[in-house]
């Protein structure tokens, strides 16, 4: 089945969920898989109520989490609805919850491959958050964070540190996802573009 690369996040019910486990969590999450350039790997995430993973560990590749619904608890942060969160590759991973669940678009830039926290190679980055419902209304633009795979602005017009062509758009109220539009995007949406 050819993964999906646009959503209505309007209905989250109506996505084709599928169940799969987390490692070193106590239980798995649902997901969609979505289109994504190759050998990176992006999807729509929920978390069940009461998740947890606090087995140390990480990835090898670095990774963007945009909160759409709920609350994640980070490495002692709680990010809600308009987080915008960049965690780096190699990071070390000791406590992720979810309490009441959540729902996610995250994207990898790479398999995502959970490893055990001695299998990871030294890292001095740190995590870097934005929460994009503040920099978004009519007429906004500009640079949002960066991952260093990829830059993230809002509107459409092309801004200082976010190169490359449009990878992905994420509607201005969260309610809609595409995977290289072919609509430009509107004033307000937000901008993923490749590094």
């Amino acid at each position: 089945m050819p993964r999906p690369t646009e959503l209505d996040l309007t209905d989250l019910d109506a996505q084709p969920w599928r169940q799969v486990p987390m490692p070193g969590s106590n239980g798995g999450i649902e997901l969609v898989p979505l289109a994504a350039p190759e050998g990176h790997f992006t999807i729509l995430g929920r978390f069940p109520a009461g998740f947890e993973r606090l087995t140390p560990g990480g990835y090898h590749a670095s990774e963007e989490v945009l909160l759409l619904d709920g609350e994640l608890e980070l490495e002692g942060r709680t990010y809600r609805r308009g987080d915008l969160v960049v965690v780096p590759a190699e990071f070390l991973r000791t406590d992720m919850r979810s309490p009441q669940g959540c729902v996610v678009l995250a994207w990898f830039a790479g398999p995502a491959a959970f490893r055990p926290a001695d299998a990871l190679e030294a890292c001095t980055d740190v995590i870097t958050s934005v929460h994009v419902s503040d920099a978004l209304g009519p007429g906004d633009s500009g640079p949002l964070i960066s991952s260093g795979v990829a830059a993230w602005s809002v509107g459409d017009e092309l801004v200082a540190g976010a190169s490359g062509p449009v990878l992905e758009v994420v509607g201005a109220g969260l309610d809609r996802w595409a995977h290289d539009p072919s609509d430009p995007p509107a004033a307000g949406d937000l901008v993923r573009r490749g590094a």
